[in-house]
C-alpha cells in the first residue's frame, strides 16, 4: 500500500474541488512503496518501504529484480517525489553517491536522511523546525535546496530555502526571482528535467486560478528564475497541465502536451516563452 506524506491528506481537505492530481503534496513529498529512486546508469532502483515504526530500504537490480544491498533505518522515511505521474523520485547527488529521505509525518520537526548508496548506510542526519520538503542538491552536493511551508494550514504557498550541508545550517532569506519580488510561489509540482551537469533545475507547476509557471533553479549560485506560462482564463483549473512534461534539448525547454506536441517553449538564455511554429 502507497504511504505518502500525510501533507497530501491535508492538500485534499483543503482543495476538495481541485482535480485529483492536487492530492500531491506541492513539492517533493515522502513516499514509501513507490518505484523509487533510480539510479544515473539505470541499472538499480533505490526504494523504501515500512518496516513497523522502521523504514526498509533496498538497492534493487532493475534487469531481474535481485536486492543487492538492504538496510533498516529507524523511523519512518520516504522518497521524495515530485507527483503521483512524475515515475521515479528525487533526492539522488549529481555523482549518484548520495540519496536523501525525507520523514513522513507531519511533526514539529522535519527529518532527513543522507545515505550513502554504496552501502545504504546514513551519512548524516538533518532535523529542522517546521514543515520542509527535498527540492534539489547542487552538484558538488554541497547544498540542498528545500521547500519550506509556514503553515500546514495553507500548504499552496511556499518558499524555497537553501541549507548549507558542510555546515550543518539552514542559509537565511528565500530562493527567490529577484527581477519578479511580488512574485508569490503557489501551486503544484508537475514535471522536472534539468541540465547534464545537474546546475540547473526546472520544475513546471500548475497553478490553478492563476498562470502554470517553470521555476528555474541555479543550483550552483542559487538563484532563481520564475517563468510564467500562458494559459486561458476560461480554464481556471488547468486539469491538462498535471498532465504536462518538460523536456530540454540545448537552452530550449519546452513544455509539452502528454502525446509528446510542444505547448509552449522556453528560451533558457533570456527566459522568452514562445509558441512553436505551425508548418
Amino acid at each position: 500500500m502507497v504511504r505518502r506524506l500525510a501533507f497530501a491528506l491535508v492538500s485534499l481537505v483543503v482543495l476538495a474541488s481541485a482535480p485529483a492530481a492536487l492530492g500531491a503534496y506541492p513539492g517533493p513529498y515522502a513516499l514509501q512503496d513507490g518505484l523509487g529512486v533510480l539510479s544515473h546508469d539505470g541499472a538499480v532502483r533505490y526504494t523504501v518501504s515500512k518496516d513497523g515504526a522502521n523504514t526498509l530500504l533496498r538497492a534493487v537490480s532493475r534487469t531481474d529484480g535481485t536486492v543487492s544491498l538492504s538496510r533498516t533505518v529507524a523511523g519512518a522515511f520516504g522518497i521524495a517525489t515530485l507527483s503521483p505521474q512524475g515515475g521515479y523520485g528525487e533526492g539522488l547527488s549529481h555523482d549518484g553517491g548520495t540519496l536523501v529521505l525525507q520523514s513522513v509525518d507531519i511533526k514539529p520537526e522535519t527529518q532527513f536522511l543522507l545515505v550513502d548508496t554504496s552501502n545504504l548506510s546514513t551519512r548524516d542526519t538533518i532535523s529542522l523546525k517546521g514543515t520542509f520538503a527535498y527540492d534539489a542538491m547542487s552538484p558538488d552536493g554541497s547544498r540542498l535546496y528545500l521547500i519550506q511551508h509556514k503553515t500546514v494550514q495553507d500548504l499552496n504557498h511556499y518558499v524555497v530555502r537553501g541549507y548549507d550541508l558542510n555546515g550543518h545550517a539552514l542559509l537565511p532569506g528565500r530562493i527567490a526571482d529577484k527581477t519578479q519580488k511580488d512574485w508569490i510561489m503557489r501551486g503544484w509540482a508537475v514535471s522536472r528535467t534539468s541540465t547534464a551537469n545537474g546546475r540547473w533545475v526546472y520544475t513546471l507547476y500548475a497553478n490553478p486560478g492563476g498562470f502554470p509557471f517553470v521555476h528555474a533553479l541555479d543550483t550552483v549560485k542559487g538563484v532563481a528564475h520564475c517563468v510564467g506560462i500562458p494559459w486561458p482564463q476560461a480554464d481556471p483549473d488547468q486539469a491538462d497541465v498535471f498532465n504536462f512534461r518538460l523536456g530540454l534539448k540545448g537552452s530550449r525547454l519546452a513544455v509539452r502536451w502528454p502525446g509528446g506536441a510542444a505547448y509552449r517553449f522556453v528560451n533558457t538564455t533570456n527566459w522568452k516563452v514562445s509558441k512553436p511554429s505551425v508548418r
